[in-house]
Formats: C-alpha cells, sequence, structure tokens
C-alpha cells in the first residue's frame, strides 16, 4: 500500500510517525493531536499545500484521510525540522518525494559529524 511506503519513507527520514488507527477518516482534532500541529495551521496548510485534501462533508466538517495525515508530518519536516519556508517546501513537494529528504538528513548528519572531526582536531593541534 502507498501510505505504508510512505509511512517507511517518512521513519527513514527520521520523521515520527505514530501508529495511525484502522480508521477511514480522521477529524482535524485527532489530526491535530496526531501530528501536534494546531488546527488552525492544518486549515491554512490546506490553502497553501495542494497535498492536502480532506473530504468536507456535511457543515464544512474537513475529514483527513491517512494520506492526508502523512503529508502533514512530511509538511512539518520541511517547515519545522529542515528549516523549508512555505515557498521552499512547495517546491521540493513539487520536484521530489520523501526520498530526497532522506538523502538530505544523511547529509547533514554526515556534516554533522566532520565537524566534530574537525573540531576534536584543532584540539589536538592547540594542545
Amino acid at each position: 500500500m502507498a501510505t505504508d511506503a510512505t509511512a517507511r519513507a517518512l521513519i527513514q527520514a527520521g520523521v515520527e510517525v505514530p501508529e495511525l488507527p484502522d480508521k477511514l477518516f480522521f477529524s482535524i482534532r485527532e489530526v491535530s493531536e496526531i501530528c501536534g500541529v494546531e488546527p488552525h495551521v492544518l486549515r491554512y496548510w490546506e490553502t497553501e499545500f495542494r497535498h492536502i485534501k480532506p473530504v468536507k462533508k456535511s457543515g464544512n466538517r474537513r475529514f483527513y484521510r491517512q494520506r492526508d495525515i502523512y503529508a502533514i508530518l512530511q509538511i512539518k519536516h520541511l517547515l519545522y525540522d529542515l528549516n523549508f519556508t512555505i515557498k521552499g517546501a512547495k517546491k521540493r513537494l513539487q520536484n521530489g518525494d520523501i526520498e530526497e529528504l532522506v538523502e538530505q538528513t544523511s547529509a547533514q548528519e554526515t556534516l554533522r559529524q566532520i565537524r566534530e572531526e574537525l573540531a576534536s582536531i584543532r584540539q589536538l593541534l592547540s594542545d
């Protein structure tokens, strides 16, 4: 199933993916709690990202599917963890999939390790 592959890719990218109940639809309150994002932010992201398309039923109530939740988690990761702007996150989501983010996260980890090694070399040289 595509959502399982998406969940695995998100986990590989370092995104904490909660276990989702076996339901077809989730209310905005449930999604807010699952993703750790306020409802007003979810409503705003709907207007900015075409990847989030909740079903609207009577009374204009929103019902999200699992794929919407995974998209929200991916967007949250881009904006909050990788410090993308809204425009940058849109561009990244249009250009590629989460696979590129996995590579970027790995590159960031490699750079962190190099910085640590250089700092230890500098310390040895200064002694």
